[in-house]
């Protein structure tokens, strides 16, 4: 029944942090964890605890998909609990435990003498759910989710957990790592926009032009590093263009289904899961434009195919990558072709992220900030001119293909103010833009420091004066001057806040005893 010896190391931490948490006070935590790392496993053994004091418990998923998933979950520790949603067979309203689907949770009003309440994908934030949280302030709540980037969470939680990261839990093996190949993209130059997104109709249009380059890339990939079609989601731009890529698929000879509101019933869309879910399923792939980027879970899915081109939304290109790095047996990567653009947009961001995880409830610019889009120089530096491959930082030579590196140095991970030189070519300057001019650079430490240290004008020298030092590898040079300080840009604050939590990590290593 998810007792603490199922748990993993780090699934134990985060119980262990999210009870300390509960001690010091914090009745609304959120548990952050990487895609696949387990968090409904935690989710379970917290029920678990919480039906054996014979409390109240409802897990709470944001959609009606989710339903049927979370209750297996619970089914396969043998924690007894009924379901909450429209028409569904396992109503057992005398169960403690109640797997609730938030929109019919929402409809009937949500009552129940709950004494904690689970949130699973807590990034999405509902507002009857809300409302209803600002009235029960003695429930306990825990949120679930990989992408806290949505304003407003922090006045949702007080304390947030984030034990491990993206690249330790691939280390550890308990997800894979991504094969990103940058194919041809969406052109969206000059597309409209609404609400700070491309319009769904310029995405729809553009998108259906390069169908046929999606379905010949997903067919070369798929043989070259599989042996032939492996089991696939694919992330359309819409509906239509969703249709559109079930047709081309098909014509192929390969069996894509669509999921979306179209679908016949309920029943319909779960025989059609159930079906994708066996290791040897008829289907090849499932498409849809929104309805599997979040929580879906099929671990042994080799392939994703993004075609949904986004300016803002972080989190759902975090959260589609995840549905690809799931552990299986037998699965030692997740391949990944990216025919929007998101691969190379997000790429700075993306590395922080995965490197770094998320550490407190600041985070919600990554998903209102508009991304600059790469010039083709930039693009050049950040994949493989040969193969397309998404090139991590530092590589002479592309792990996919072996071809040489464009000539031109990416700055990701570049060390700040250091030239260099690939055989014999003249110099390349490898400072990041945002870092290139260093007295504004100053004046956003400065600014930083002073809110940080809370208007202490020596404490906030000190903190500026190391914080530069870690940036350029020498001293300022510059006097401290508050009245100069202003707001960090968002990639200033990105970088030094990955410094800052990098230091205390060191630290809190070389403090640990032998």
């Amino acid at each position: 029944m998810a007792r603490r010896e199922d748990l993993r190391p780090k699934q134990a931490e985060s119980i262990d942090a999210l009870r300390d948490g509960l001690v010091a006070g914090h009745n609304r935590q959120l548990l952050v964890g990487p895609t696949g790392f387990g968090k409904t496993t935690c989710a379970a053994h917290l029920l678990r605890l919480a039906y054996e004091k014979g409390s109240r418990s409802a897990f709470v998923v944001d959609r009606t998909s989710l339903v049927d998933q979370a209750s297996a979950t619970l089914d396969r520790y043998g924690i007894p609990h009924g379901v909450i949603q429209a028409n569904h067979w396992r109503r057992m309203v005398t169960e403690p435990i109640q797997v609730c689907s938030a929109q019919t949770l929402e409809r009937r009003g949500i009552h129940g003498d709950w004494k904690l309440m689970i949130l699973d994908e807590a990034h999405c934030v509902r507002q009857g759910l809300v409302k209803w949280m600002q009235r029960h302030d003695a429930v306990r709540i825990v949120g679930l989710t990989a992408t806290p980037f949505t304003a407003g969470l922090s006045d949702l939680y007080s304390n947030v957990v984030n034990v491990t990261t993206t690249n330790e839990e691939i280390a550890s093996g308990y997800l894979v790592p991504l094969r990103m190949y940058a194919a041809r993209a969406i052109d969206m130059t000059g597309a409209k926009v609404v609400a700070g997104e491309w319009a769904e109709s310029e995405i729809e249009k553009r998108g259906t032009e390069i169908v046929g380059d999606v379905v010949s890339e997903w067919v070369t990939q798929t043989q070259k590093h599989f042996g032939g079609p492996a089991k696939t989601l694919v992330f359309s731009a819409t509906v239509a263009h969703g249709d559109e890529l079930v047709r081309q698929f098909q014509a192929a000879g390969y069996n894509f289904i669509q999921i979306s509101y179209k679908d016949g019933s309920d029943e319909d869309r779960r025989a059609i899961i159930e079906e994708f879910r066996k290791p040897n399923s008829s289907i090849h792939g499932l498409i849809s434009c929104e309805a599997l980027t979040k929580g879906f879970d099929v671990p042994d899915v080799l392939v994703g195919v993004a075609c949904r081109p986004y300016r803002k939304s972080f989190s759902s290109h975090i959260q589609q990558l995840g549905r690809v790095m799931r552990a299986a047996p037998g699965k030692t990567f997740g391949l990944w072709l990216d025919h929007c653009g998101n691969a190379l947009r997000f790429l700075e961001d993306q590395t922080a992220l995965f490197a770094h995880g998320v550490q407190a409830l600041d985070e919600g610019e990554l998903d209102r900030k508009t991304r600059k889009e790469p010039d083709e120089g930039e693009k050049a530096a950040m994949k493989c001119h040969a193969c397309g491959f998404v090139l991590p930082g530092g590589v002479r030579a592309c792990p996919a293909c072996g071809a040489e590196r464009a000539r031109r140095q990416s700055t990701i991970d570049a060390i700040p103010g250091r030239m260099f030189e690939l055989d014999g070519s003249p110099a390349v300057d490898a400072t990041p833009a945002y870092l290139r001019d260093r007295t504004a650079v100053w004046a956003q430490l400065t600014g930083m420091g002073l809110d940080r240290k809370k208007g202490d004008v020596d404490a906030a020298r000190k903190w500026a004066t190391g914080q530069y030092k870690s940036l350029y590898g020498e001293w300022p040079g510059l006097p401290f001057n508050p009245d100069m300080g202003v707001p960090p840009s968002d990639a200033v604050r990105r970088k030094v806040m990955q410094q800052v939590i990098a230091f205390a990590k060191a630290r809190e290593a070389q403090r640990a005893p032998a």
